[in-house]
C-alpha cells in the first residue's frame, strides 16, 4: 500500500487543441455515452485478473478502434517498420500453429491485406473468426517473448527504462487532470530500495523478480461510479488490458452491476460478453497480501506496460537484433480507490501505518525465528 505523501498533482500546461480533444472524449466517458462493449470487456479483464488467451473473440469493429488498440500496445499503424513487425508476428504465429498443431489457414488469416483486417476478422461473425483469434493469441505471446529478449540486449540500466515508463504515465495523467477528470489524487513512482528489501523479507518467496510493484501509482476518484470511465480512459491511452498480469488483481469496490448500471444501452449486448456475470468473481490473487486488514478495500492490478525504446536501439548499434522490434515491457502496479473508500482505509487497523507495523513485525519475526519458527505473530486482522 502506498503512503499518503506529497502534494496533489497539478495538471501541467499542454497544447490547447490536444487538451480540448481529450476533454471531449473524457466528457463522453463520464456520461457513459462513449463507453462501448469493448471498454466493458477491458475493465472486466483488469478487475478479474484474467488473460485474453482465454477469450474467444475481440470486440473491435472499426479500423479506428483497431488503431487505438494497437497504439496502446506500442504500435503505430502508419509506421512501415511497425507494420512489417506485426506482419512477421502474424506469420510466425501461423507457422507455429501449423508446425505444432497441424492447423491450416486461409490467406485472409495468414496473410491479411491489412494487419487491421485480422483484428476485425477476430471480432466478426464469420467462418474464420475463430482462426483469426487463435493466430492473434499466439502473436500476442510471441510479441511479449521477443520484447523480453530485447530487454536483455539493451545495454542500459533499469533506471533508464523506468524513467521512460514513468514519463508515459505522467503524460496521460497530466492530460487526464487537465481535462477536468473527477480525480482527487494521482501519484506514485518507484519503490525505494528499503521498501523492496522489506517486502522481499516479508514475502514467503524472496525472489527479487517477484516484486511486481517497483513502479506503482495510486488513483483516488471522487466517487465509486467515476472509477469505470477513468479505467476506460486509461485502457484507451496507456494500459493495454491484454497485458494485465493474470492472478494479480483485486477488486473489492466495483460489482458486476456497477459496470452496466450506467450504460443501459449495452444491457442488450451482455450476452456477447466473454463470461457470464455469474463468473465475475475475481480470480484469487497468486500472492495475497496478508498484512492488509480485513476491512481494507481497493482495486489493484498489475500491467506489463509496453515501452518504446527506438532511441536506445539506435544507440546500441548492432547489439540489438532488429527482428525483435522496438518494445520492452515493465511491470507497473495501479491501486484505485474512490474517496470514501480511501478515507475509510486510513482509519484504524486498515491504515497504512498499521499495515507497515504488521509487515515490519513479520520481518523481524522471520529474521529471528525463521519462516516456520516460533515467536510472536504480527497481530491484527489479516487476509489469508
Amino acid at each position: 500500500m502506498l503512503a499518503r505523501t506529497g502534494p496533489l498533482v497539478k495538471p501541467t500546461s499542454a497544447d490547447y487543441n490536444r487538451r480540448m480533444a481529450v476533454g471531449k472524449t473524457l466528457r463522453e466517458l463520464l456520461s457513459f455515452e462513449g463507453v462501448s462493449l469493448a471498454d466493458i470487456e477491458a475493465v472486466r479483464l483488469i478487475l478479474r485478473g484474467g488473460s485474453v488467451v482465454d477469450w474467444h473473440r475481440l470486440n473491435l469493429h472499426t479500423p479506428r478502434e483497431v488503431g487505438a488498440f494497437l497504439r496502446v500496445n506500442g504500435y503505430d499503424g502508419d509506421n512501415e517498420a511497425d507494420q512489417a513487425r506485426m506482419r512477421r508476428l502474424i506469420a510466425a504465429a501461423a507457422a507455429y500453429l501449423e508446425r505444432n498443431f497441424h492447423y491450416h489457414f486461409p490467406p485472409e488469416v495468414k496473410e491479411p491485406l491489412a494487419v487491421e483486417d485480422l483484428f476485425l476478422l477476430a471480432s466478426a461473425s464469420s467462418e474464420y473468426q475463430n482462426l483469426a483469434c487463435v493466430v492473434l493469441k499466439v502473436a500476442h505471446i510471441l510479441n511479449h517473448v521477443e520484447a523480453r529478449e530485447l530487454k536483455w540486449h539493451l545495454a542500459v540500466s533499469e533506471d533508464v527504462l523506468y524513467r521512460k515508463a514513468e514519463a508515459a504515465v505522467h503524460r496521460v495523467r497530466d492530460d487526464l487532470l487537465a481535462a477536468g477528470a473527477p480525480v482527487i489524487l494521482f501519484d506514485g513512482g518507484r519503490k525505494s530500495l528499503d521498501s523492496i528489501v522489506t517486502k522481499m523479507l516479508a514475502k514467503r518467496s524472496t525472489l527479487a523478480t517477484e516484486v511486481l510493484d517497483r513502479l506503482r501509482f495510486r488513483i483516488v476518484t471522487r466517487t465509486a461510479p467515476d472509477i469505470v470511465p477513468i479505467l476506460v480512459y486509461l485502457t484507451d491511452r496507456l494500459l493495454p488490458y491484454n497485458y494485465v498480469v493474470p492472478g494479480h488483481s483485486r477488486n473489492e469496490i466495483l460489482t458486476p452491476e456497477d459496470l452496466f448500471g450506467s450504460v443501459p444501452s449495452l444491457r442488450a449486448s451482455a450476452g456477447q460478453l466473454q463470461y457470464r456475470f455469474q463468473l465475475e468473481d475475481a480470480e484469487a490473487p497468486e500472492d495475497p497480501n496478508r498484512f492488509s486488514d480485513a476491512d481494507f478495500r481497493m482495486i489493484n492490478f498489475v500491467v506489463d506496460l509496453p515501452v518504446r525504446v527506438d532511441d536506445l536501439i539506435r544507440a546500441s548499434g548492432d547489439a540489438c537484433p532488429r527482428h525483435l522490434g522496438s518494445l520492452v515491457f515493465l511491470w507497473v502496479e495501479f491501486q484505485v480507490f474512490d474517496l470514501a473508500t480511501w478515507e475509510a482505509n486510513e482509519r484504524g487497523e486498515a491504515s497504512h501505518e498499521r499495515y507497515k507495523d504488521r509487515q515490519r513485525w513479520e520481518v523481524i519475526r522471520r529474521l529471528v525465528y525463521g519462516q516456520s519458527g516460533g515467536g510472536p505473530g504480527f497481530g491484527g486482522r489479516t487476509r489469508t
